[in-house]
């Protein structure tokens, strides 16, 4: 009886009001923007704005961040010649493993120690890790953040290379500042977007920063009780595991087979069988069980180690291993230990440059050994073709690249060594005739502003298969002669 009366009301003031109007949440109106100067960025920040906006971000905060920016060549510069990639590892290393970031890093140990103390009682992270990647990172708060993460961000999107990477990187941004975590004008960031002394990107920052003291804002430009705890709280989440080593050099027995370096792991006792022990000699007791990979940074010739599981949760932070290696010996320093290999660099047998390194590239992947995009930016892939090329060739298969590698590939792919000659990158200047010529050619490359992004290396590579040249899609002498001649 009950539910009849229910339904005669509700349909009598149905017919009384007529009929129900659903209205649609409407999405706000993208912001717009004044020109920057440069048509494909105005292009490029007008849709993404409209796309942030259509996934619920703010059209006020996104019309702050993204007014009155442009593209920054600096950015393109320095993304494209970032230090883990093409500079040898023993510059690397020791140019960071430096007796100044070790007194410094100690300094500051015994300034915070109780935090520090505290922050690894929580997180099982070692005070020397987290410390190690303090230094690395900003200097222990001493480095400049010369950037907007937003300007930044953008220009690193625009360029295209890793362009959803980098979109989703000022998502995150944007929803910092509309959350009220953090103040636009205190985002100050590394020329890469990455914020405060521990340069976290955005995304980071929302998931993992700390507000170690409870003050209500988690502070990783000026805090260091924040800036400690949001480092130890990124290594516990990615899997560090509490009372592990991070690495172990070794001695390879004389007939070590090089090959095993392909980044397998196996039990320590696996590799104790095959003749490697420490290279202090002392035993394995407690570690046969854990597991390691045998990395080679420097190939037969120099350091061998051992890497533990913890080794690779600190390449999360960075993914590099000769940054991994460099947070490793600072914070062994830091706990009064030696922060040098036992054994030294091979710098006698030299490195490749970035040209070099993309000629190796290019061959190998033309001689069937996949290498991955000939970039000049020697990675995983790179290791893995080399290692097969010197298996095939019956070389020690280590996986370093030397001159010597280049010129045994050089002669497999039927280049006559002694006429290969090195191309030379372009300055600006450079690049801009190049660009102006391409764009004359018909293989458009954009505005001929000097700055190699993808658009100018897809009319390079172009310009190139037309040609008959290798196909490098690299911004050197040789394409600018090549393209003066096709110009006339």
């Amino acid at each position: 009886m009950a539910r009849a009366m229910f339904l005669a009301v509700a349909v009598s003031l149905a017919i009384a009001c007529g009929p129900t109007t659903v209205v649609a949440q409407q999405t706000p109106p993208p912001p717009s923007f004044q020109t920057s100067g440069n048509q494909e960025f105005d292009a490029w920040r007008d849709d993404f704005a409209r796309r942030a906006v259509a996934q619920g971000r703010d059209p006020a905060v996104l019309s702050r961040l993204l007014s009155g920016i442009s593209p920054d060549p600096r950015v393109i510069e320095l993304d494209q010649r970032q230090p883990e990639f093409v500079s040898p590892v023993w510059d690397y290393v020791t140019n960071r493993v430096t007796e100044r970031r070790i007194t410094d890093g100690r300094a500051l140990k015994s300034a915070i120690g109780d935090t520090l103390a505290a922050v690894e009682q929580r997180y099982g992270v070692p005070s020397g890790i987290i410390v190690g990647i303090w230094g690395l990172e900003s200097n222990y708060g001493e480095a400049d953040l010369n950037w907007t993460p937003q300007a930044a961000l953008s220009t690193l999107a625009f360029e295209g290379r890793r362009r959803a990477q980098f979109e989703g990187y000022l998502l995150a941004l944007t929803e910092m500042v509309e959350r009220g975590l953090a103040e636009q004008g205190e985002l100050r960031s590394s020329w890469a977007g990455a914020l405060g002394q521990p340069q976290f990107m955005p995304d980071v920052y929302l998931t993992t920063a700390v507000d170690w003291d409870n003050d209500g804002h988690r502070d990783i430009w000026n805090n260091r009780g924040d800036v400690a705890a949001s480092i130890g709280n990124y290594l516990a989440d990615r899997g560090w595991r509490r009372g592990e080593p991070v690495f172990d050099e070794v001695r390879l027995p004389s007939n070590f087979d090089y090959a095993l370096a392909d980044g397998t792991a196996r039990t320590v006792a696996d590799w104790a069988a095959r003749g490697v022990t420490r290279v202090d000699g002392s035993p394995w007791a407690g570690a046969e069980n854990l597991q390691a990979q045998l990395f080679l940074p420097a190939g037969a010739q120099g350091p061998a180690l051992l890497l533990h599981h913890n080794f690779g949760v600190i390449r999360r932070y960075n993914n590099s291993d000769r940054y991994a290696l460099v947070v490793a010996l600072l914070a062994r320093a830091m706990d009064g230990r030696p922060s040098t290999l036992e054994r030294s660099w091979p710098r006698q047998i030299g490195s490749l440059n970035r040209e070099q390194t993309l000629e190796l590239q290019t061959l190998l992947n033309g001689l069937g050994y996949d290498a991955g995009p000939a970039d000049g930016l020697f990675g995983s892939g790179t290791r893995r073709a080399v290692r097969a090329f010197q298996a095939a060739e019956n070389l020690p298969a280590d996986g370093f690249p030397t001159a010597t590698l280049l010129n045994e590939v050089r002669a497999r792919s039927g280049v006559a060594v002694e006429a290969a000659r090195e191309p030379r990158g372009l300055g600006r200047s450079g690049v801009r005739e190049l660009q102006r010529l391409l764009n004359r050619l018909g293989h458009s490359s954009g505005t001929p502003d000097g700055v190699i992004g993808t658009r100018t290396r897809e009319a390079i590579r172009d310009f190139e298969r037309a040609r008959g040249l290798p196909v490098r899609g690299r911004a050197t002498d040789v394409v600018l002669e090549a393209a003066r001649d096709a110009a006339g």
